[in-house]
């Protein structure tokens, strides 16, 4: 599985994680991130030894829940923005050898959400 640094998600999520277990190494660790942008508050839970990550998205004016992804198979998280005004990230997961699932994610300025299932 492959994770950015800590530090390079502590960047591109303007947050400081809340870990688990401080005496850990972060790759073995559980860490959770909440931050938020204009509209949207966003948790992150990643735990890049057993390939986990959750991100729950929530409406700062409703306080309702937009989002909830969990996935137990990431193979890879990349940062594929990370400016003061924009930032996305994108996720592959899944066990197959005849497909991969690609899920990008902008986090600034707004939230959105896109899957794709490539073929390989």
């Amino acid at each position: 599985m492959e994770f950015p640094g800590e530090l390079n998600l502590i960047s591109v999520f303007e947050s400081i994680p809340e870990r688990k277990d401080e005496t850990e190494d972060f790759y073995y660790d559980q860490s959770t991130f909440l931050f938020e942008n204009d509209h949207e508050a966003f948790e992150v839970i990643l735990s890049p030894f057993y390939g986990a990550l959750s991100l729950t998205v929530t409406d700062k004016k409703t306080s309702n829940t937009m989002s909830y992804i969990e996935f137990h198979s990431v193979r890879k998280l990349e940062i594929v923005e990370d400016k003061k005004d924009c930032s996305k990230i994108r996720i592959m997961h899944g066990e197959s050898d005849r497909f991969e699932n690609i899920v990008e994610i902008t986090l600034k300025p707004r939230y959105k959400f896109i899957f794709r299932e490539q073929y390989l």
